[in-house]
C-alpha cells in the first residue's frame, strides 16, 4: 500500500513538473524570451541571394530586439589563437577551416551578428525556441529530428528545385517531422503545398526587401550595358556576337557585375542604362529586381519558375541566347534615339514600389506573431489534453 502511495505521488510530481515546464516555455515565448537560429552556408564574401535573404531576415529581428544566432559546421575550424600563431610564422592558413562570411559584400552589421560552430561549440535549445533551416540542407533537417530536437523548426523555402536535388529518393519533410515552411514567394509557396500538402497549413510567405540605396540615380546614366551572369561563358556569349553583328556600336561598354560589395554593386547599376540578366535558375530574380529599381531597362532570359514580378511591360525578355544581340541593340537604338515607350517607362517606374523595407517590416511582423501564436496554441493544446488524461486516471 506504501509502494502504491509512493508511485502516486511520484506520478503527481511528474505531472506537476511536465505542467510548469510547459507553461514557463509559454511564458517564454509571450515575453519574447526566445532565440531564432539560422543554419547558414559560408558565403566566403561572394554574394550569394539566397544567404542575403537569411541574414536580412536575422539582421531585421534583432533590430526589433529579438535574438538571433547564426548556425554553421566547420569541422576544425582555426581559432584566433591558431590564425595568431600562423601570422607570427608567416605560414599560410588553410581556407577550409576558415569560416569569412558576409562581411565584405553585405557590410559589418551582417557580419557582426552572433554566430557559432555548432561542431566546436556546445549548442541547445529550448522548446520555446525556433530553428531555420534552408531547403537545401535537408541533412540537417534529419539530424535534429533524429536528435529530438525540442525547439520549433521551420524550412527556408527560397527554390523549390533545390528539394529534390539534395532530398534523398523516396523521402520527403514529413519523415524528418518537418511541415513548416517561409517561403520568399507565393510561387514557391504554392509548389511545395502541392507535393506537401501538410505544409500548406504551416506555411508563411515573407518576400524579401531591397535596401534604399536600390533607387534611380540623381545624375544622368551612361551608355553602358551591367551583365549580370552566373557563368562567364554567358558573358562572352553576349558580348562577341553584339560586337561581331553590330560593328558601329563597339563604342559600347559591356561590364560584368559578378563579385562586387552590395552598395558598390548598387551604384555601378545606377550608372548604366541597360541590364542584361541571364539566370534562368533563379528562385526569385532579385538581380534583375535590382537592377529595375535602379531605373535599368532589362533584358532578361526567362527563369524556370516565372517569378511574380515580371511582366510584359518591364522588360525584353527572351528564351533563347541568340536573340540577346538583336535585343540589345533595339535597346540602345531607342534609349539613343531617347525613344523608350510609354509602356516600358511605366512599368520600370513600377518597380520602385516593390519589395519596400516598410512592405517587408510589417510582414515581418506578421511572421513573428504566426510562428509565436502557433506554438503557444501547440502548448495549450497539448496540456488540456495532458490535463484531461491525468483527470480521467485520478478518477
Amino acid at each position: 500500500m506504501k509502494k502504491s502511495n509512493r508511485n502516486i505521488k511520484e506520478k503527481k510530481l511528474d505531472f506537476d513538473k511536465m505542467v510548469k515546464n510547459v507553461e514557463f516555455a509559454v511564458s517564454q515565448i509571450e515575453n519574447n524570451d526566445f532565440t531564432m537560429y539560422f543554419f547558414i552556408l559560408d558565403s566566403k564574401n561572394v554574394p550569394n541571394a539566397t544567404m542575403c535573404y537569411i541574414y536580412q531576415m536575422a539582421k531585421a529581428l534583432q533590430d526589433k530586439g529579438y535574438k538571433v544566432c547564426m548556425l554553421y559546421q566547420l569541422e576544425g575550424e582555426y581559432t584566433p589563437e591558431d590564425l595568431e600563431i600562423i601570422k607570427k610564422e608567416d605560414g599560410t592558413p588553410d581556407p577550409n577551416r576558415m569560416f569569412v562570411g558576409v562581411g565584405e559584400w553585405m557590410g559589418l552589421e551582417y557580419a557582426e551578428l552572433p554566430h557559432m560552430n555548432i561542431t566546436r561549440e556546445e549548442w541547445s535549445t529550448g522548446p520555446y525556441d525556433f530553428l531555420f533551416i534552408p531547403e537545401a540542407l535537408s541533412s540537417l533537417m534529419f539530424l535534429t529530428y533524429k536528435n529530438k530536437l525540442n525547439c520549433q523548426r521551420y524550412v527556408i523555402l527560397q527554390d523549390f528545385n533545390r528539394v529534390s536535388e539534395f532530398i534523398p529518393l523516396g523521402q520527403q519533410w514529413a519523415d524528418y517531422g518537418v511541415d513548416h515552411v517561409i517561403a520568399s514567394c507565393q510561387e514557391q509557396a504554392d509548389r511545395i503545398n502541392d507535393v506537401f500538402p501538410y505544409t500548406k497549413p504551416h506555411t508563411i510567405v515573407v518576400p524579401p526587401y531591397f535596401p534604399t540605396y536600390f533607387r534611380k540615380p540623381l545624375m544622368a546614366k551612361k551608355m553602358i550595358i551591367n551583365i549580370i551572369a552566373k557563368d562567364t561563358n554567358d558573358v562572352n556569349r553576349i558580348v562577341q556576337p553584339f560586337y561581331w553583328k553590330y560593328p558601329i556600336y563597339n563604342f559600347i561598354t559591356f561590364r560584368d557585375l559578378r563579385g562586387y560589395p552590395r552598395k558598390e554593386y548598387a551604384e555601378l547599376l545606377q550608372e548604366g542604362q541597360i541590364v542584361v540578366w541571364c539566370d534562368d535558375k533563379t528562385p526569385f530574380g532579385c538581380s534583375a529586381v535590382e537592377a529595375l529599381k535602379c531605373g535599368n531597362l532589362v533584358i532578361g532570359k526567362i527563369p524556370d519558375i516565372i517569378p511574380e514580378w515580371m511582366t510584359d511591360d518591364n522588360g525584353l525578355w527572351f528564351n533563347d541566347m541568340k536573340d540577346v544581340p538583336e535585343l540589345i541593340y533595339k535597346a540602345v537604338s531607342t534609349l539613343l534615339s531617347d525613344e523608350m515607350s510609354e509602356v516600358s517607362q511605366k512599368g520600370i517606374d513600377a518597380a520602385e514600389g516593390l519589395y519596400s523595407p516598410e512592405e517587408y517590416d510589417k510582414n515581418l511582423d506578421k511572421m513573428v506573431e504566426t510562428i509565436k501564436n502557433e506554438r503557444i496554441g501547440e502548448f495549450k493544446r497539448f496540456l488540456d489534453f495532458e490535463k484531461n488524461n491525468h483527470k480521467k486516471k485520478e478518477e
